[in-house]
């Protein structure tokens, strides 16, 4: 719960930006901790400290909310995805896992949870096209990482980079639900390190 001081923090004129940024914060948060069935608007507003007229100046709708707490989490992916600075392919990848791996032990309530909330909802929560729309644009992402690899010869050509993406994508999801179920020991044994680096000897073509 905000403390005394936050509130008053909040209460405080804010730019339009922050103001929308605090709100969707509020909005990850209580998902992460209500799911999206019990992420009402009474506590979304609660969580930024603000009326629920205040959201509606805001956004349209509780869709709305809902939509930009999951552009903020394709955001956070991208970042992921974007950060490694090497021009080897499968090292970009070898980094891309590490960094993914280090995000689930420090960000598990503001990426984790309410990524997992929301590919959880069923369809009666409307947003299905919504999630799926942020896993392809992350999907992509890596996709032409991949298709990168194997232009310059550091892929073999013969692999299928859809299939080889979305095996990668199998370990950052094992991590993912290992993490959100306390497994740590996944990550901090290096059983999802181990997986990573045997899909990129394989794809190597100095293996």
């Amino acid at each position: 719960m905000p403390t005394e001081a936050t509130r008053v923090r909040r209460r405080k004129r804010l730019p339009r930006e922050v103001r929308r940024t605090q709100i969707v914060d509020a909005v990850l948060e209580t998902v992460a901790d209500h799911g999206i069935a019990g992420a009402t608007t009474a506590r979304f507003a609660a969580a930024a400290d603000v009326s629920e007229g205040t959201l509606y100046v805001y956004f349209p709708s509780r869709e709305d909310m809902l939509k930009a707490a999951l552009e903020r989490i394709f955001v956070r992916m991208a970042e992921l995805i974007d950060a490694p600075t090497q021009t080897n392919a499968l090292e970009v990848l070898r980094d891309i896992a590490r960094r993914h791996s280090e995000v689930m032990k420090t960000e598990r309530e503001k990426f984790t949870s309410p990524w997992i909330e929301f590919v959880a909802a069923g369809p009666q929560a409307g947003l299905r096209d919504a999630i799926a729309q942020t896993q392809t644009k992350a999907f992509e992402k890596m996709l032409a990482i991949v298709e990168r690899g194997q232009a310059d010869g550091t892929i073999r050509a013969d692999m299928d980079p859809r299939r080889l993406t979305w095996q990668f994508y199998t370990v950052m999801w094992a991590e993912n639900i290992s993490s959100l179920m306390g497994l740590n020991e996944y990550i901090d044994s290096g059983h999802s390190a181990y997986s990573i680096d045997l899909l990129v000897r394989d794809a190597s073509t100095r293996a």
